[in-house]
């Protein structure tokens, strides 16, 4: 089951697939047809609601990686602001 979820997961982060997928869970989700009935109480509204987690997981993922991707600044090559330092540790061993 948890692959089936991993997998879902991915699908929704796929570039090419991603939009296809998302707008079938939501026809799933407005559609009659279910894997349990909705006219079950409690039994008919797992699938819609695992369904529901898994869209807003893997669009928060999505989102975090939209927004870390923006807040890194752009390396080009011809000027590099990084600064870089050389940190000097000198170890001592101690015995116990």
């Amino acid at each position: 089951m948890r692959y089936l979820f991993q997998g879902y997961r991915r699908l929704l982060l796929h570039p090419k697939f991603g939009i296809w997928v998302l707008l079938g869970s939501l026809l799933y989700l407005i559609s009659p047809i279910d894997l349990s009935p909705d006219l079950i109480p409690l039994l008919g509204q797992i699938d819609d609601v695992a369904l529901i987690v898994l869209m807003v997981t893997a669009a928060s993922q999505w989102l975090s990686q939209q927004f870390l991707s923006a807040e890194a600044p752009e390396a080009s090559p011809d000027h590099d602001d990084s600064v870089r330092e050389t940190v000097d540790v000198k170890a001592v061993e101690v015995d116990r």
